[in-house]
């Protein structure tokens, strides 16, 4: 082969390697990163505090044993609906019947007793008088009216002590008989028998200082249901009674219910979550004002308590919103060569020559505009469910970069886009 031949070969071979380099430059440059977008808009956002326990009516009644002895009559059955005044069920009343029948043979004792010292003072008071006539006639001695008057005294005497034995007797009956009372129960109030603990043979228990008695029912009025919640110490400070609720039952969780905070509580609620932590919770009670069918008590529930809200401004969706380090965004903008064109953008980047300390991360989103993203910092106030409010750096109508989240998170500031078809489509409806 000549040599002239080889130069022209040669010549070739670097014309095809440029073309092939200039292709694949052309073609990464025309790569565009796809993305999704939301457009700005006005809406409602309520900032909203979630929460978990459970169900419980607002009036109830725990019905325990005021005396010892066996169960011999029970009436109800648990789920049963009792008016007030209803019987319930009898405590063995032997013991307590024997005790009356005492007492009341010891009251009609006592009333003989007075009747019997009654009448001994009248006699002593007879005789005292007859004696001061006698005396005053010369006819008994001083002697012998000192003795009738220290009679009357005696007679006197008894006759009160009569009467205190017979007070306190008839005090002990009346107690007695209460307790007689006591072992037939009745219904407090009207509701629903929610719990029944005991049966037809069992053995009641009365209640001391320090030891509660046998609780032998509960009685529940089920028309006015509450939702008792634990609400950690973080976000208790916002809560406050009037807010307005959302309750879900884990029963029925495609239900919701209307509810309205009621209560709360002061003290905290403490428990161990791990070796050498604790959580701190406060109760918080709200009142559920939608009736719920077939409702039980003890029902786990979730609340959402809505403790801000703004009406109608503008908001950004909670994915839309990152973080950039200051530092990086200065080189993203002057490996672009871009001038910066806006003023907040000038603000947040820190020179970091002028301090000792790492500037913080900024805050914002990437704005789309002529296919190219633009970060920009966004300063938002409180966060909904699913959007943050705006409080400056957006306008209404602006398209900002939503996803997917990793796109989000390597999108460098002036770099190409593509908008997602499905994107668009879902932005125009």
């Amino acid at each position: 082969m000549t040599k002239k031949r080889k130069v022209v070969i040669g010549v070739g071979a670097a014309v095809v390697l440029a073309a092939l380099i200039g292709i694949n430059l052309g073609s990464s440059r025309g790569k565009r990163t796809e993305v999704e977008v939301e457009t700005i808009a006005r809406r409602d956002v309520s900032k909203v505090v979630t929460a978990s326990g459970e169900i419980q009516p607002k009036r109830l009644v725990n019905v325990s044993a005021n005396t010892i002895g066996k169960v011999t009559k029970l009436a109800v059955v648990e789920g049963q609906h009792v008016n007030k005044g209803d019987f319930l069920l009898e405590i063995d009343a032997a013991t307590y019947e024997t005790e009356v029948e005492q007492l009341s043979a010891a009251v009609r004792a006592a009333e003989a007793a007075v009747e019997l010292e009654g009448a001994t003072l009248q006699k002593a008071q007879y005789d005292y008088e007859r004696a001061l006539q006698l005396s005053e006639g010369g006819f008994m001695s001083e002697n012998e009216l000192k003795t009738a008057k220290s009679s009357l005294d005696v007679a006197q005497a008894r006759a009160r002590s009569a009467r205190e034995q017979l007070a306190q007797t008839q005090a002990t009956l009346k107690r007695a008989r209460h307790n007689l009372r006591q072992v037939r129960i009745e219904a407090e109030m009207s509701g629903v028998i929610t719990a029944l603990n005991v049966e037809e043979g069992e053995s009641a228990i009365m209640g001391t200082i320090n030891n509660p008695g046998t609780v032998l029912l509960t009685i529940a009025d089920l028309s006015e249901m509450e939702a008792e919640v634990r609400v950690d110490e973080t976000e208790v400070v916002r809560v406050r009674p009037g807010q307005l609720a959302t309750v879900r039952l884990d029963a029925e969780p495609d239900t919701t219910f209307r509810g309205v905070v009621t209560e709360v509580g002061n003290s905290a609620l403490r428990a161990q979550v791990g070796l050498g932590q604790e959580s701190v919770d406060f109760k918080v009670v709200i009142a559920i004002r939608d009736s719920i069918p077939n409702i039980r008590p003890g029902l786990s529930a979730s609340v959402d308590i809505a403790v801000a809200e703004e009406k109608h401004v503008l908001a950004v969706p909670i994915q839309c919103l990152t973080v950039r380090d200051p530092e990086r965004l200065a080189r993203e903008r002057r490996r672009g060569n871009r001038k910066r064109d806006e003023a907040a953008a000038d603000t947040a980047v820190v020179d970091t020559a002028a301090t000792d300390q790492k500037p913080r991360d900024i805050e914002g989103v990437f704005v789309v505009e002529n296919g190219v993203a633009h970060f920009r910092p966004v300063r938002v106030g409180i966060a909904g469910q699913s959007h943050f409010v705006v409080l400056s750096g957006l306008a209404e109508g602006v398209q900002v970069v939503s996803g997917p989240f990793k796109t989000i998170a390597d999108l460098r500031d002036g770099e190409a886009v593509k908008i997602k078809k499905d994107s668009e489509r879902k932005r125009r409806t």
